[in-house]
């Protein structure tokens, strides 16, 4: 009883004061741990214990890619999607971007009802000189070539703006065509396809 008394709080008046003997035998005991990492790892697989070990290298991007045969599939089906991505990007482009004397020029054809029509849109460029007067357009579907091929001429003008739309009514009822731009000092063709 006596013992007990030496362990637990005295009082006095308001304040409890405690033992310090009481407070050196907790700071002194042994934490009990339930979790072993050394036995979990004894009683795993060979490769869980390589990958703790500290010895073990990190996986390089090569092995990462190419380590397993699922890996190498997936990294080469991605390259043969983005490859063919690009193809039918390049090749189905509904709305093409000239250069033209400084300036750029968007052009695109498209299709209401039994209509073709082409948008040219031009934007000057920021820095430098841009070409500003006549632009001759030339339009063309295209077609067999036994067939003797039609071509529709225009003309437009290209002002000091820094953005300008142009619309032209088409007399062809196509899908595919060909365009030549045409200033004083330059020339550009770009097959086209209607939208």
């Amino acid at each position: 009883m006596a013992e007990s008394e030496e362990n637990s709080p005295e009082t006095t008046g308001n304040k409890q004061q405690y033992n310090p003997v009481s407070l050196d035998e907790n700071i002194e005991r042994e934490p009990v741990y339930y979790y072993s990492r050394e036995h979990r790892l004894s009683r795993a697989s060979a490769a869980v214990r390589e990958l703790n070990d500290s010895t073990s290298g990190k996986m390089s991007l090569t092995k990462r890619l190419f380590g397993t045969r699922s890996n190498a599939m997936l990294f080469i089906m991605i390259i043969i999607i983005f490859v063919m991505l690009n193809f039918v990007s390049k090749y189905t482009q509904t709305n093409t971007g000239v250069n033209l004397g400084g300036n750029t020029v968007k052009l695109t054809i498209q299709k209401e009802e039994e209509l073709s029509i082409l948008d040219i849109v031009k934007q000057r460029a920021k820095t430098g000189n841009a070409f500003m007067g006549e632009v001759e357009i030339a339009v063309s579907p295209v077609k067999n070539k036994s067939e003797t091929p039609l071509v529709f001429f225009h003309r437009i003008i290209f002002s000091p703006a820094d953005n300008e739309s142009f619309q032209i009514l088409l007399p062809f009822n196509e899908n595919e065509f060909i365009l030549l731009l045409k200033t004083a000092d330059e020339q550009k063709s770009v097959k086209l396809n209607a939208k």
